[in-house]
C-alpha cells in the first residue's frame, strides 16, 4: 500500500488565496517526487450542486453543516482507501481544501458538538487527524483592496463578514498541535512562499522543528482572563522512554472532553541545538500501553491552553506539580514582533535554556527555575 507522508489542511477566510496556494503547493510537492491528492472543498461542491443554506428552498445552516461533515468524512476515507491500493514505494501527500473543523465556524459550538456526536466521532479525533493546518488570512483583513469573490460563485460575504468568518475559522482550529496562521503583512507571493516553507517542515524527514519561541510566565502577577472564553484546553501527558542510541523517544497522550489520542515521537538533537524528527506518528491506545511497559525515564503532565491573539497562535502550558507556566509561540515570520496579551507577565525568554526542555522537566523532580507561587489554579479555574 502507498505511504501517506502528510495530511495537510489549507483553510482561511474568503479570498485568502487558497486556490492559488493549493496549485503552487501541488506543483512543488509533485516536483519533489511526491504523489499529491487534493481533496476539494466540500461546501462549494454541495452549493454548486444545489444543496444551499441560502436562497429559495434553502436548507437550514445546521442541516447544511451536517451534510458537509458527513460528505467530508466519506471523501477523506475514500482518498485514504485509494492510496492503500498503490504500490508501497508511492510517497503520498493529502492536501485538503478545508477540513472537518471548518464547519464549526458557521454554527454554535453546541450545535457542532451535536453533529459530531451524531457522526460517532470526537472533536479531538478530528483535530488530530491532520498533520498540519495552514490558515491563510482573508485579504479583507489587511488588504481589503484585493478582496474579491469573483473567483468563487459559492461565496457572498462582505468585507466585515469575511473578517468575522476568518476569525471564527481560526478559533475552530485552535487546539491543533501544528496550526500555522499566515497573515497579509507581506506581498501575496511571499505569503504563498511562507505556506510552502511550513509544508517543507512536514514532508521532509528529518526536519527542523525548533522554530518556536518559548517564554517563562510570571504566574503570580499574570491575569489569565483573556483565555477563559477563547482558549481551548487539552490535558497532556508526555512520557520519555529509554533512548534509542542518540535518539530521544517519547509517547504523548492528549485528552479533551474525555476523549484521548496517542502519539509516538522519536527525535535526534544535533550539536546546533535543533531537533530533528525521525518518527512522529499517531498510535493506538494499545500500542501506547505497550510502550509504557518499557523503561520510563520521566514523565510530565500539563494542561495546555491554546489561543489566538493578534493572529499569533500561542500555547500556554501549565505544568502539573511545578510552580510555573511556559508560553510557546510560532512567530508569523522570522522578523515579526511578538505581541503578548495584556495582563500576561513575561519573566524572560527561555527558548534556548535546556532547564525548560520538556525532557529535562520530565526527568527532574525539582529543576532550578526560581521561586514561583502556586497560584495558577485559581487564576485559570483549574
Amino acid at each position: 500500500m502507498g505511504q501517506i507522508v502528510a495530511k495537510i489542511v489549507l483553510t482561511g477566510g474568503p479570498c485568502a488565496g487558497k486556490t492559488t496556494a493549493l496549485s503552487r503547493i501541488e506543483q512543488e510537492l509533485h516536483d519533489m517526487g511526491y504523489r499529491v491528492f487534493v481533496v476539494g472543498e466540500s461546501a462549494t461542491e454541495l452549493i454548486k450542486g444545489g444543496i444551499r443554506p441560502f436562497g429559495e428552498k434553502k436548507f437550514s445552516m445546521i442541516d447544511f453543516q451536517r451534510f458537509i461533515l458527513q460528505y467530508q468524512r466519506e471523501k477523506e476515507q475514500i482518498y485514504e482507501r485509494a492510496i492503500s491500493f498503490l504500490p508501497e514505494e508511492e510517497q503520498c501527500v493529502l492536501l485538503y481544501d478545508r477540513g472537518l473543523l471548518d464547519n464549526k465556524a458557521y454554527i454554535t459550538d453546541k450545535e457542532f458538538q451535536e453533529i459530531v456526536k451524531e457522526q460517532g466521532c470526537s472533536e479531538l479525533d478530528m483535530l488530530d487527524s491532520y498533520d498540519m493546518v495552514l490558515h491563510l488570512v482573508t485579504a479583507a483583513d489587511g488588504c481589503p483592496e484585493f478582496y474579491t469573490l469573483e473567483n468563487n460563485g459559492a461565496r457572498s460575504e462582505s468585507v466585515e463578514e469575511a473578517i468575522r468568518l476568518d476569525q471564527r475559522t481560526q478559533h475552530a482550529w485552535t487546539g491543533h498541535n501544528r496550526l500555522v496562521i499566515i497573515d497579509n503583512t507581506t506581498d501575496f507571493e511571499t505569503k504563498i512562499n511562507r505556506a510552502l516553507e511550513n509544508i517543507y517542515q512536514v514532508v521532509h524527514r528529518p526536519y527542523q522543528i525548533r522554530y518556536q519561541k518559548k517564554y517563562l510566565v510570571d504566574i503570580s502577577s499574570s491575569d489569565f482572563s483573556f483565555c477563559q472564553e477563547n482558549g481551548v484546553r487539552i490535558r497532556m501527558e508526555q512520557t520519555y522512554l529509554e533512548h534509542l542510541g542518540s535518539c530521544e523517544m517519547r509517547v504523548r497522550k492528549r485528552t479533551k472532553e474525555g476523549e484521548s489520542t496517542y502519539y509516538l515521537t522519536v527525535q535526534k538533537k544535533d550539536p546546533d541545538g535543533l531537533s530533528k524528527i525521525v518518527t512522529d506518528k499517531k498510535i493506538t491506545e494499545k500500542e501506547y500501553a505497550r510502550l509504557l511497559e518499557g523503561k520510563v525515564l520521566g514523565r510530565i503532565q500539563k494542561e495546555r491552553i491554546t489561543f489566538i491573539y493578534q493572529k499569533q497562535y500561542f500555547k500556554l502550558d501549565i505544568v502539573q506539580d511545578k510552580s510555573f507556566a511556559l508560553l510557546e509561540v510560532n512567530p508569523l515570520s522570522s522578523q515579526s514582533e511578538i505581541t503578548f496579551p495584556e495582563g500576561l507577565k513575561i519573566e524572560r525568554e527561555v527558548t534556548n535554556e535546556t532547564d525548560f526542555d520538556n525532557a529535562t522537566l520530565a526527568c527532574q523532580t525539582s529543576p532550578s527555575i526560581g521561586n514561583h507561587k502556586k497560584v495558577y489554579k485559581n487564576r485559570l479555574g483549574l
